[in-house]
């Protein structure tokens, strides 16, 4: 095979691949005697695509799924001895083959980029952990992905772009996503709503789309207002949050939560009960002192707190009350930054027309944040960015002295959110200061919080997790137009024989930026590189292919 067929898929396509899987728990369960296995090539149907992995990055989460094995959210207790999986989700493809019933609508030769987060039926299928992912040389694109619920999930990208910029389009839509609001500001039309609490004090002033209205204990003012509305309203005295969602919830949990002068037990059992992206508005005048709050909920199902100290709930909602996107001109803090996700959060935030006058940048090992500060502070200072880099292992105290001087934080970005962090980071904030909670967070781990910051001081925790066709469009679109140089955040590559020792190397932070493997180049070992491009990549390729 030469390099002048590869780019043009009219190489021969082999009978048998190779392909990495995980079948338990572990990184000793990852592959067979630390290689891929042979398999053969796939079949497709009339409905499918048969295409190359061109390049895959290497994600923390694939990390992560190893580690945990079936107890990973994703794989739902699956039995992974008896049906082990192929992971790997950020791709760069070439279409080889083209189903009978897909000509005209695909061709051999096409690239393309794809997104993971695959809705198919109502149902999420995601690649790399429900669908078989990357970590091989060829994979077949099925249905499910190219007739998912928002249409294709396979990207048609430019030939001027390279793989490494293909496959790393998904990570930089990660980044993107995390500033748009994944949680909902409204009420859900033709949600149920339950409403709770002492509300004398407070004004049911917006819109009531709900299909359903229960009602606990509530004044008789607030009674005459849900009179006034054409929304139908159950009044049910002495119900708590899982009494409710019990008898109305169908299962699903309660959408929209109003709790008038709650507990903080109540609180508390609000947020188990919302539905999958819940809304939970606190309306009080008094404090209820510090609530157990679920940041693994808030990151994987998108639920939403809000805060209203005064009259009108209608002020709780809504764009204006619930901001996603740095603050221009504030001080942002990305917390956990010397790996690539943190870099790339960065690079973001200095490309940003209005960017924030400070970024404090932390990481507790002195070599990255050096790193950092070699990378950054140049760029930070063409943009009038004031850039300070802070481990707060070196030096445990100057992260909160740096952030009292400044008179607090807008903007923190937790990286990696372990509980103990993130319970440190609301603390940091200023009024109307934002905790985005950016990477995978344990399933039910909690924070102790001062309700107090959500409702005077309308502090916000958000969290996203994965990204949409639209943000990875974006990312491409950005890239090809060379407003976004997404592939210099490569640190390492190699073939696709050193997928696990790039796993491992994710593991120990052997490499501040991205890994990226290419298949094509077989058993080539993990190699550092620097200021990783089209240029670099094509010399490689033509180096290990021929030409």
């Amino acid at each position: 095979m030469s390099y002048q067929a590869y780019i043009t898929a009219s190489q021969p396509i082999p009978r048998t691949i190779r392909s990495w899987y995980l079948n338990g728990r572990g990184m000793d369960c990852f592959g067979q005697h630390d290689q891929p296995s042979n398999e053969e090539l796939p079949d497709i149907g009339a409905d499918e695509l048969l295409t190359r992995v061109d390049a895959i990055g290497i994600c923390a989460s694939d990390a992560k799924m190893i580690r945990l094995g079936d107890t990973y959210p994703l794989f739902h207790g699956r039995d992974l001895v008896a049906n082990p999986q192929r992971l790997g989700h950020e791709l760069a493809l070439t279409v080889v083959r083209v189903g009978a019933a897909l000509v005209g609508q695909y061709r051999v030769g096409q690239r393309l980029g794809v997104q993971p987060d695959v809705y198919f039926r109502g149902e999420r299928r995601a690649i790399g952990s429900m669908i078989a992912g990357g970590y091989t040389e060829y994979m077949t694109l099925d249905e499910r992905i190219l007739r998912g619920d928002a249409g294709s999930y396979a990207l048609p990208v430019a030939d001027s772009l390279s793989y490494a910029e293909v496959a790393l389009s998904e990570p930089w839509a990660c980044v993107e996503a995390a500033f748009r609001p994944f949680r909902r500001l409204n009420l859900l039309p033709s949600g149920l709503l339950w409403i709770s609490g002492h509300s004398d004090d407070f004004d049911l002033d917006m819109r009531l789309p709900s299909r359903l209205v229960v009602a606990s204990d509530i004044s008789a003012r607030t009674s005459e207002q849900l009179a006034q509305r054409q929304t139908p309203v159950i009044t049910a005295d002495g119900l708590d949050a899982a009494l409710t969602a019990q008898r109305y919830a169908e299962g699903a949990g309660i959408d929209d939560i109003i709790l008038f002068e709650p507990t903080a037990r109540q609180i508390e059992a609000a947020q188990q009960a919302l539905a999958r992206r819940g809304t939970l508005t606190i309306a009080g005048l008094s404090s209820p002192g510090f609530a157990g709050i679920d940041i693994g909920r808030i990151h994987y199902d998108f639920s939403g707190i809000m805060g209203a100290a005064q009259p009108s709930l209608a002020a709780a909602y809504g764009e204006k009350s619930s901001r996603s996107e740095l603050r221009s001109g504030g001080v942002a803090l990305v917390h956990g930054a010397g790996g690539p996700m943190g870099q790339m959060h960065i690079q973001r935030a200095l490309s940003l027309e209005h960017p924030p006058r400070v970024i404090i940048a932390t990481n507790r090992g002195l070599g990255r944040l050096r790193a950092l500060e070699a990378r950054f502070a140049p760029l930070a200072a063409q943009r009038g960015v004031e850039f300070r880099a802070i481990s707060p292992r070196e030096d445990p105290e100057l992260l909160e002295a740096t952030v009292e001087a400044l008179g607090g934080c807008d903007d923190i970005l937790m990286i990696f959110p372990s509980p103990p962090e993130t319970q440190r980071m609301p603390d940091l904030l200023r009024t109307g200061g934002v905790l985005n909670l950016f990477a995978g967070v344990p399933p039910g781990q909690q924070i102790r919080l001062d309700i107090d910051r959500i409702l005077r001081d309308g502090v916000q925790i958000i969290g996203s997790s994965g990204s949409s066709l639209a943000d990875q469009a974006r990312v491409l679109k950005q890239t090809a137009a060379g407003k976004l140089d997404s592939a210099s955040i490569v640190s390492a590559v190699g073939g696709l024989g050193a997928v696990k020792s790039a796993l491992a190397a994710v593991n120990a932070r052997r490499f501040a930026g991205k890994i990226v493997i290419y298949p094509a180049l077989g058993d080539m070992p993990l190699t550092p590189v620097s200021n990783w491009s089209k240029a670099a990549e094509a010399a490689l390729l033509r180096k290990w292919l021929g030409e």
